[in-house]
């Protein structure tokens, strides 16, 4: 099966997580292998990271204990993750109609100034934005700057509209 994220991509993503002070948040349209790679980060780190299933609620990633009561609708589970007392890291992709609805309906009426010691991770659909997460929140970009038509020469990236 594959993963959401590759190696490089987790690494910087475990990095934003750990010295961030901010929501975060990335763009994505498909969420296929997001378990895989999330659990890739919770066996390394040992950290407490949940899933948010619209309807279903949050999910630990490391344990198949059932979600907690009432985490199904979004500002059920934010709420619930803004209580913990403990670090915790609480993903919440919103990708589908219903879910991007709750979300942006929530940060309308909601701003937490602080998340501590809790670490959020929203995972927006492509092409779409609210000024919550433009003015608060901060962005993922997994941008290795290889973006382009690049190819490697002589242990070197080099452009290859360049190359004659």
């Amino acid at each position: 099966m594959r993963d959401l994220l590759n190696g490089h991509e987790l690494s910087h993503l475990e990095e934003e997580i750990r010295q961030s002070d901010q929501i975060l948040y990335v763009h994505k349209n498909n969420i296929t292998g997001l378990h895989n790679s999330l659990k890739a980060i919770t066996l390394r780190t040992g950290w407490a990271l949940y899933v948010w299933e619209n309807e279903r609620g949050l999910i630990n990633i490391k344990s198949s204990e059932p979600p907690p009561p009432r985490t199904g609708v979004f500002k059920d589970a934010v709420n619930f993750a803004l209580a913990r007392k403990h670090f915790s890291v609480f993903v919440f992709p919103v990708i589908d109609k219903d879910s991007w609805l709750q979300c942006k309906m929530y940060f309308n009426e909601n701003s937490p100034e602080s998340t501590h010691p809790v670490k959020f991770l929203f995972i927006l659909p492509r092409e779409q934005n609210h000024s919550f997460f433009s003015e608060k929140a901060h962005k993922v970009s997994f941008n290795t700057g290889l973006d382009g038509n690049f190819v490697l020469r002589d242990s070197h990236w080099v452009n290859a509209d360049e190359i004659s």
